[in-house]
């Protein structure tokens, strides 16, 4: 970093600007933690909505596993078993 010379600022002109600054940031601040707030829970429902389908998944898969063994236990009694 280069140095500056150092002038003189009116104490007022100083105290508006970090004023703005810090109103400034605040409101960055604020919109940011909304921001993330948002995406939190679009993550929480897009987590539920995984979670609803791997259990209707599960009990497709449970239901395909029970068809399958019943097909299989009818060709047997077919097939005399």
């Amino acid at each position: 970093m280069t140095d500056q010379p150092k002038k003189q600022v009116n104490p007022m002109a100083a105290a508006v600007e970090a004023t703005a600054l810090n109103d400034f940031y605040r409101n960055r601040n604020l919109m940011l933690a909304d921001a993330l707030e948002r995406e939190r829970q679009e993550k929480d429902a897009m987590q539920a909505e995984i979670d609803r389908l791997t259990k209707i998944n599960g009990k497709l898969q449970d239901a395909a596993v029970q068809t399958g063994a019943a097909k299989t236990d009818k060709k047997d009694a077919e097939n005399g078993g």
